[in-house]
């Protein structure tokens, strides 16, 4: 239901665009940061997003929602 478009490979830090491709029925995506929510993504399915700007890991997840409100993907 919901995939990265965007590739990171390497030491990334700073302000990185996030773009995702979501599946027909897809109404919001949420972005959870290391376990914290960090923005609510709809159409075009794009945000800029603060990594920080110290290289470290960490671990990005999206959440796909319908329109109800029920999770997709």
């Amino acid at each position: 239901m919901i995939s990265f478009a965007s590739l990171f490979v390497g030491l990334v830090f700073g302000l990185v665009n996030v773009q995702l491709v979501a599946a027909r029925g897809v109404d919001r995506v949420d972005l959870v940061l290391d376990g914290r929510s960090v923005a609510e993504v709809r159409e075009p399915w794009k945000v800029p997003l603060d990594l920080g700007c110290e290289p470290s890991p960490h671990e990005l997840v999206a959440i796909a929602y319908d329109a109800k409100g029920k999770e997709v993907g």
